[in-house]
């Protein structure tokens, strides 16, 4: 898999149960390594350092998963970005979890646009990819980015 043309950040990211379970059943090696803040923490909660360190696994589980699922959408904006050509690129995308969307940064002529990508379209996108689904993000990069003459049937 080739390592995508923009930055991924990743906030706001839970675990699964998928990502529990598999924590959970980790061997002791591939626990990480705590830090002293996060043995503190642990000793605080009243939990024992490997607890924590599942905890810890279960978000870094839930983080790659993320970022792997930001890869995917990613691609699709760089589907529609690409085909208006200089000097329009995508370059980062941010999943900001608590608000529950997406944040495309693209670079265009005179200033980068942020554009909103509600987290239930974009887990259709990655998820299903149906046309609709993709029409409907055509029309939100298109119009944020002052492109409506592209729109055409989709208006």
């Amino acid at each position: 898999m080739a390592a995508p043309h923009f930055n991924i950040f990743v906030s706001g990211s839970t675990g699964s149960v998928e990502d529990w379970q598999r924590a959970m059943n980790a061997p002791k090696s591939e626990l990480p390594k705590l830090n002293e803040e996060q043995r503190s923490v642990a000793r605080k909660m009243g939990m024992s350092e490997e607890e924590y360190a599942r905890g810890v696994l279960v978000g870094q589980y839930g983080e790659r998963r993320e970022v792997e699922r930001g890869r995917q959408l990613g691609q699709r904006i760089e589907e529609i970005v690409g085909g208006l050509g200089a000097p329009y690129r995508l370059e980062a995308l941010i999943r900001e979890g608590v608000k529950f969307r997406w944040v495309a940064r693209i670079d265009t002529l005179k200033e980068p646009k942020n554009i909103a990508i509600g987290m239930e379209l974009a887990d259709d996108i990655i998820d299903s990819g149906v046309v609709q689904d993709l029409d409907r993000l055509k029309v939100i990069i298109l119009e944020a980015l002052g492109r409506r003459d592209l729109l055409g049937s989709l208006q």
